[in-house]
């Protein structure tokens, strides 16, 4: 399936990126590895991972607190949002 970002997802990844770049790059390599890792497994196995409402989906990654927040459209996935696990929840919804 084809993935898709909106734009405030876009943003969210670099500045989850730049946030970790600035602790200490190799963590922003290996935060972007795996935010790869997950967007390679969500376009594979869509429907895997569980439903949040709304039609929304959330795969987590493995070593940060960060979800992938998609809907499947057809035979295209949108990615919505990358949302902190412990910060405004639901913030994306409506997206």
């Amino acid at each position: 399936m084809t993935v898709h970002h909106l734009l405030e997802a876009e943003l969210e990844i670099l500045d989850a990126v730049s946030f970790y770049k600035a602790r200490a790059g190799d963590l922003a390599v290996n935060f972007y590895a795996e935010f790869k890792r997950a967007r390679e497994e969500i376009a594979a196995f869509p429907e895997f991972w569980g439903g949040v409402g709304g039609g929304y989906r959330r795969k987590l990654l493995g070593r940060f607190p960060y979800g992938v927040i998609y809907r499947i459209e057809g035979d295209e996935i949108l990615i919505v949002a990358l949302a902190h696990t412990s910060r405004r929840p639901g913030y994306w919804r409506g997206r």
